[in-house]
């Protein structure tokens, strides 16, 4: 995979939003004119768009960890519905990653990311993206879209605190709306 396509996914001058729920309006948002840039082939566009989506992805993760990590301490916790909802699957994970599934991700095309062939595959629960998406190796995500606008996200997640290296992927759709229903539990 080149770079090229991937190091501009992490701003450093954007500013947070006010609101959760207005960043995951906007992630939703810049999904959708993410996708289209691509499709027109307007890979400038593309980039801004990628990188303010980022910015905003990194905002929903900070709020909603912040907030599990405030709320986890509850007598309830294990029943309630922010941890419900941080359960809820989102997408497809590869934990622990191996050697030759993580050239094989490595070796993809930025547009063209998929889960490597013959991995073992697992469900991807928001609590585990919202961690992904923290620790992400920002030089290898990748993503794929649709002639139908569908967009999905795919991260490395470098071995670290005892954790393997990894790979997710989520919809970008169905995080906005797992995170939506997450922001309504805080």
């Amino acid at each position: 995979m080149t770079n090229g396509f991937t190091e501009f996914l992490v701003d450093q001058n954007a500013s947070a939003p006010r609101t959760l729920l207005e960043s995951i309006r906007l992630v939703s948002n810049a999904s959708s004119g993410f996708c289209k840039s691509w499709l027109a082939q307007d890979i400038s566009d593309a980039m801004a768009t990628s990188a303010e989506a980022f910015g905003l992805l990194d905002h929903i993760q900070n709020e909603l960890l912040r907030h599990r990590d405030r709320l986890d301490k509850l007598p309830n916790w294990q029943v309630s519905t922010m941890q419900v909802a941080l359960q809820a699957r989102i997408g497809d994970l590869i934990d622990p990653l191996n050697a030759a599934e993580k050239a094989a991700f490595q070796a993809q095309v930025a547009g063209d990311g998929s889960m490597p062939g013959g991995a073992t595959i697992k469900d991807l629960r928001l609590v585990d993206a919202l961690n992904k998406l923290k620790h992400r190796s920002s030089n290898t995500v990748n993503f794929s879209v649709s002639s139908t606008g569908q967009h999905t996200v795919f991260l490395l997640t470098l071995a670290g605190m005892g954790r393997p290296d990894t790979i997710s992927s989520f919809n970008v759709d169905t995080f906005c709306r797992v995170c939506k229903a997450a922001a309504a539990c805080v």
